[in-house]
């Protein structure tokens, strides 16, 4: 008899144990929530912050000087303050230090070989949002006015706003594009929030990392393709166990627009595409031909990106992500997420930015 009771309070202390273990974690994970929901909130005010300064201080992105310090706050609002605040605010949060986040994975080649098979997903998607967004321009157009239009395309509007004005700020643009970029974003997203969440799943770290990547970048058509990069980027990460991969790629990935603003910057190639000038001098006859080239390989490797994607697609069931915390569905994981308060602060200013920027506009207009 005594044998048999000492069975059963083993049994009850093991299953005490075991709700209090899932109680911990549930209250770990709505604490990762907040945390991750006020970095957001950081990273967008920044931005806010940033623009208003720009537009206070009135930077001329048509001069060199004014375009350089327009990249140069940028790096400092939407990277260097955001990933300082990650870095105090989810310390101790399953994160890695510097040296193992890039340390070099087995087959390091192999993986960099996938390139053209991302660089063709992100286009396919990019082409999809494309295609929306003229359909939904084409159905404004006709219930807004002038000024509701002008708001709507800056919310699909990508690069516009950086085309630059000389080869000189080319190339600071793609240093900024190449390595800035890349590097800050994927530490950002893939080395400290995906690291955070990992621990409750990895597909769904996967997701909600890869949905904050798509965010981050402010506008609609953006929103798209950087959301399924998002994605590819994580899964690398956790196949590879660092970020070394999913940052070079992204590196790759952004240099192909970075060569494309760099021809764009040079007078030739500005001239011959937005003044429409049908005169070219012979001086002007070899960049000209090396831009062709460059657009020939350009939409090949489109061609042969969205090719291979397609074929990895067909096989999208055989990438799985082991799920490590199933004592809660990821629908319930989702909820708990989203309607976290500084999540919900951080939706809020998500709205706005894609909107425009409605806050800064306000704030710009109260300073002046």
């Amino acid at each position: 008899m005594v044998e048999f009771v000492n069975k059963y309070f083993i049994i009850v202390d093991k299953k005490l144990k075991k709700k209090v273990e899932i109680m911990d974690k549930i209250k770990s994970y709505k604490n990762i929530c907040i945390k991750i929901g006020f970095v957001m909130t950081i990273f967008f005010i920044s931005g806010i912050i940033c623009s208003t300064l720009i537009n206070r201080i009135g930077f001329q992105s048509e001069t060199t000087e004014g375009y350089i310090l327009i990249l140069t706050f940028s790096a400092i609002f939407l990277y260097f303050i955001p990933i300082t605040a990650a870095i105090f605010i989810l310390r101790g949060e399953n994160q890695k230090k510097f040296p193992a986040l890039y340390q070099k994975p087995p087959r390091l080649i192999k993986a960099i070989g996938n390139f053209p098979t991302v660089y063709g997903l992100g286009q396919m998607t990019n082409l999809i949002a494309l295609l929306i967004a003229w359909l939904v321009t084409k159905f404004v157009q006709n219930i807004s006015t002038a000024e509701q239009q002008e708001t709507f395309e800056r919310s699909f509007g990508t690069m516009n706003s950086l085309i630059p004005p000389n080869i000189v700020c080319g190339l600071v643009l793609f240093v900024y594009m190449v390595f800035a970029a890349a590097i800050f974003e994927e530490l950002f997203c893939r080395g400290i929030i995906f690291s955070a969440l990992k621990p409750y799943g990895n597909g769904f770290a996967i997701i909600i990392s890869g949905f904050l990547f798509g965010i981050m970048h402010g506008n609609f058509q953006q929103f798209f393709y950087a959301f399924v990069l998002g994605i590819v980027f994580a899964y690398i990460t956790l196949q590879t166990g660092s970020i070394l991969v999913s940052t070079i790629l992204h590196a790759l990935f952004n240099s192909i627009a970075g060569i494309i603003m760099l021809f764009i910057s040079t007078e030739t190639i500005s001239n011959y595409l937005f003044n429409k000038s049908q005169s070219v001098h012979e001086e002007s006859t070899m960049v000209l031909a090396v831009f062709g080239m460059f657009i020939a390989l350009f939409f090949g490797l489109i061609i042969a990106g969205i090719a291979l994607a397609i074929k990895k697609l067909t096989r999208l069931k055989s990438y799985k992500a082991e799920n490590l915390f199933t004592e809660i569905s990821a629908k319930k994981k989702t909820l708990m997420f989203f309607t976290s308060i500084p999540v919900i602060i951080m939706t809020l200013l998500t709205v706005d930015r894609f909107a425009g920027g409605i806050i800064s506009s306000l704030i710009a207009g109260i300073l002046s």
